[in-house]
């Protein structure tokens, strides 16, 4: 079993790999673009100056490395032939704000620090265009975030450009050194940079050190975003499935030994009736009868505490939180108890009918002892197999639960990064299901072994 459990844990970083390839593309594939959401607002108001509103969603692009090529980046390599030809392109007739501007400069852009030598040559001795010499100067302005302002002149730009690469004297007369030295690249460096300084790449070394940056809505960190809304899916997504667990396992034993009685054909009904209504629709019903709508208002439809929760006493806090999860809890669990106890069901039927059951009972045992000593826990399996999705379920909530009920869970925060193409928070909720998917499932193997001791993992070579 030890070889068996090691060989499982080893497989996991290539499926993770597998599993974050996948879900970046696919991020990646939907349309829209998180900067133009984030912007949006702020660009409205700055169509009197479109070159300053162009920096800063350049600014905001690359904070969130979007300015990068996906997967990998041969801009790098690019000629400076090719990048010469590119800035003197750019003419008067080339809007700043068009397509066609962007896509000219893309490539210069995407090489970033490796292209910053040539682009000071291009300003300093290259005989530019004024629109040439804006482009190139706006690209070095932004991607080294220098000090240089429109209401600068262009030969005051020069000479910032001037000192800061190469050095100038201080207001007291003494050296300064440039930068200059610092953007030499060998073709080792270019080469380790193609595989870097692309989105992915970077992106996954910070998945492998959990770091998952900052969000693009708000510029929290993502691990806040987490923080916060962990706790408030534990709380459901705990209490449902022990819930759901101590209902299910009593009705399916009883349904599988009192199989074709009246109760067990009234709780297959009730059951099988429970299974098929969607979760949306008993939220909305809940809240008509129980939830001050059309007929009861017993409970709070919306968040997780009343107003001037703070001042109330600790016994006071927690019945009022256990006020408002009342309702949600029970639309969050009903689905689930109803198909463990028919999972459980048929499991337990399979098995009371094997024979060393039909041995136990010619033993003489009674039927309580054959049932919860011999059958019980080989019927568990299935349950067990089912145990492995407590795990992700714990971090990634129900989104539709949330978002009718306004609970800050896990879920709700998901679905609104989706809105929002807040690409962060997306790739960590999908990551952390991963990972947890993956080990629950490695947990489930485990328990597999420990009630049924019939079951190995020892596999032929």
């Amino acid at each position: 079993m030890l070889n068996y459990f090691i060989k499982r844990i080893l497989l996991i970083f290539p499926t993770l790999f597998g599993i974050s390839l996948i879900t970046f593309f696919i991020i990646k594939l939907a349309p829209g673009d998180p900067t133009a959401f984030k912007m949006g607002d702020q660009q409205s108001g700055m169509s009197s100056d479109q070159n300053l509103a162009k920096q800063i969603v350049e600014q905001t692009r690359e904070i969130y490395g979007l300015d990068k090529p996906v997967l990998l980046n041969f801009k790098i390599y690019t000629y400076e032939s090719n990048w010469a030809k590119a800035v003197q392109s750019i003419d008067a007739g080339v809007e700043i704000s068009s397509k066609a501007y962007d896509d000219i400069l893309e490539p210069i852009k995407q090489a970033d620090e490796v292209a910053v030598p040539f682009l000071v040559t291009q300003i300093l001795e290259a005989d530019l265009s004024e629109p040439a010499l804006q482009a190139a100067l706006e690209i070095l302005t932004v991607k080294q975030k220098l000090a240089i302002s429109a209401e600068m002149s262009l030969l005051n730009q020069k000479d910032y450009v001037k000192d800061w690469f190469y050095g100038g004297v201080s207001d007291n007369g003494e050296p300064l050194s440039g930068v200059g030295t610092d953007f030499e690249f060998s073709a080792v460096n270019k080469l380790g940079k193609i595989f870097t300084q692309a989105q992915y790449p970077k992106w996954l070394f910070r998945m492998l050190t959990l770091d998952f940056g900052v969000s693009i809505k708000d510029n929290r960190p993502v691990w806040e975003h987490i923080r916060d809304a962990v706790p408030v899916s534990l709380i459901f997504t705990l209490t449902s499935f022990i819930i759901a667990y101590l209902i299910a396992i009593p009705i399916g034993i009883y349904s599988a030994t009192n199989q074709y009685t009246t109760g067990d054909k009234i709780t297959t009904v009730i059951l099988f009736i429970l299974y098929s209504l969607p979760n949306f629709w008993m939220a909305t019903m809940a809240i008509v009868f129980f939830g001050g709508g059309d007929f009861l208002d017993w409970f709070p439809v919306s968040g997780l505490h009343s107003v001037g929760y703070e001042t109330m006493s600790w016994l006071g806090q927690k019945m009022d939180l256990l006020h408002h999860i009342i309702l949600p809890l029970i639309i969050w669990t009903y689905g689930s108890f109803s198909a463990l106890s028919r999972y459980m069901r048929g499991s337990m039927l399979e098995v009371i009918r094997q024979d060393y059951i039909r041995t136990a009972r010619a033993k003489g045992l009674s039927e309580r002892v054959v049932t919860y000593k011999h059958a019980l826990k080989n019927s568990l399996i299935p349950i067990i197999t089912m145990l492995a999705n407590l795990l992700p379920l714990a971090i990634s909530g129900s989104i539709i639960i949330e978002s009718i009920f306004s609970i800050p869970g896990m879920g709700q925060m998901a679905f609104n990064a989706v809105l929002f193409r807040d690409y962060p928070i997306i790739m960590a909720v999908s990551t952390l299901s991963a990972i947890l998917t993956l080990f629950g499932i490695l947990v489930s193997d485990l328990l597999y072994a420990l009630v049924d001791p019939r079951i190995t993992f020892e596999g032929k070579s």
